[in-house]
């Protein structure tokens, strides 16, 4: 789509207190899809500019990324049987006791937790509030907003699903990472959780203090985490995961995402996973979620698989976004498209296979070591067959992949694996293997552009 940067954000009316919102969290979702969001600034029914949006046709632009197609059941189930990633929208809002989960709330951090059970690692994108993104109206119209705005916008206007269903969208359409499920939190039984776990174990890298830390009656303290190996209850957990004014939002995202990680390593030893029922119920209320109990539990069992060196966490900071003020002055974060398709293909992997494919990786540079430390990198991606050699001739300067076996598919997943742009795959006829030897599948010329 073309982005117009210039284009102002609708005039928001100063109806309350713009006050840093709590960190929102579930504990279960924590462990069951790595998962956790900061809550965001509620408004009220009134907040009319998200009715009045001026919409622009589909028609005018181009989709910024093409969704993969899901082999699921549907477009937002997905295919367990063939171990296909889940992808979990979870977003955090700060719920006041007159409100419900319904309410208009902007999610100030949205994160995408990804599982893949094919090879039992686990991903995290953080998502910044300011992020000036199209956001899709339905009828073949889109907006500009902040990303944070997408549910209030679904909430006011109506949107089939309501806003975490528009936000669930929106993130799909402007990242092409197709969200099987949203899991929307209340941060209200994060404290009482953490103390249920008796605390989690967290190393602060650099005391934090911030003066301005707001409590829950809209007045600010001052909050100081010393440096170092820290035991934290329930309340210092909320502290350190949700200060805004210690560094930035993107050093904030960072703090949640280690939090989260030390919630989810006291789960595991704590074996939570035969209580999973339990606390179902318990923390129900805190939740609005399209996953049911058997979702959650496949995916329970999936992520205590998932060993912490495993996981991976991203969020979308300079360089994936460019800052931007507008011409009313409100400070935004503008997209930059390759970079975050770039970081989108590396830490939404699928590593899926078309059955066993053997791959030959042969070294067309002066490099030594360069065909092994390649296989070693795509044996970490799920490609177990994989053997090496020296290429004739050379030296190569770009890396070429041979498709033989029509396995098309699986030749895509390594030039992706190798960051190659996919015209580099060439369909071509397998070459007579020796006796004795397993034709090659795939085979893989090394060349100067992966050795520099």
């Amino acid at each position: 789509m073309q982005f117009d940067p210039k284009a102002p954000p609708p005039e928001t009316p100063p109806v309350r207190a713009r006050i840093p919102k709590m960190l929102a969290w579930a504990g279960l979702f924590l462990f069951i899809v790595s998962g956790l969001a900061v809550g965001g600034q509620a408004m009220p029914e009134w907040f009319g500019w998200a009715k009045n949006l001026n919409p622009v046709s589909l028609t005018q632009a181009l989709l910024p990324f093409t969704l993969t197609p899901s082999s699921g059941a549907s477009a937002d189930t997905p295919d367990w049987s063939n171990r296909e990633r889940v992808n979990v929208l979870v977003m955090g809002v700060d719920r006041r006791p007159d409100e419900t989960m319904d309410s208009t709330v902007r999610t100030d951090v949205m994160e995408v937790i990804s599982i893949d059970p094919y090879t039992k690692s686990a991903s995290m994108l953080g998502i910044p509030r300011d992020l000036w993104v199209p956001i899709p109206l339905g009828n073949n119209q889109v907006t500009y907003e902040r990303v944070n705005a997408a549910n209030v916008v679904g909430v006011l206007r109506k949107y089939p699903g309501g806003g975490a269903a528009l936000a669930k969208e929106t993130v799909q359409y402007n990242f092409g990472v197709r969200i099987n499920y949203y899991v929307m939190l209340d941060f209200d039984g994060f404290r009482n959780l953490i103390d249920i776990l008796g605390g989690v174990d967290i190393h602060v890298e650099k005391t934090l203090i911030d003066s301005e830390y707001p409590t829950d009656y809209y007045g600010v303290q001052r909050v100081v985490i010393p440096a170092g190996d820290q035991h934290m209850d329930g309340e210092v957990a909320l502290q350190y995961a949700r200060s805004r004014h210690s560094d930035s939002d993107f050093g904030r995202m960072k703090r949640q995402q280690q939090v989260l990680l030390a919630v989810r390593e006291r789960l595991l030893r704590l074996d939570m996973l035969p209580k999973l029922p339990q606390l179902w119920g318990q923390f129900h209320d805190a939740i609005r979620t399209d996953m049911g109990l058997g979702d959650v539990l496949n995916l329970a069992k999936v992520a205590r698989e998932v060993n912490t060196e495993n996981i991976v966490g991203k969020t979308l900071e300079y360089p994936y976004v460019t800052s931007y003020t507008s011409e009313d002055g409100a400070a935004l974060l503008l997209p930059v498209r390759d970079k975050i398709r770039e970081l989108v293909e590396e830490v939404f992997f699928d590593a899926r296979k078309e059955g066993e494919a053997r791959i030959e990786v042969l070294n067309g540079t002066g490099s030594p070591g360069l065909a092994a430390q390649t296989a070693s990198a795509l044996k970490n991606r799920g490609f177990e067959n994989v053997v090496v050699g020296d290429a004739p001739g050379g030296p190569y300067k770009q890396t070429q992949v041979m498709n033989y076996s029509g396995k098309g598919y699986t030749a895509g997943l390594v030039a992706l694996a190798l960051k190659l742009p996919r015209d580099r795959v060439k369909a071509e006829k397998a070459p007579a293997a020796p006796k004795d030897t397993d034709p090659v599948d795939i085979r893989i010329i090394l060349g100067q552009d992966l050795a520099n």
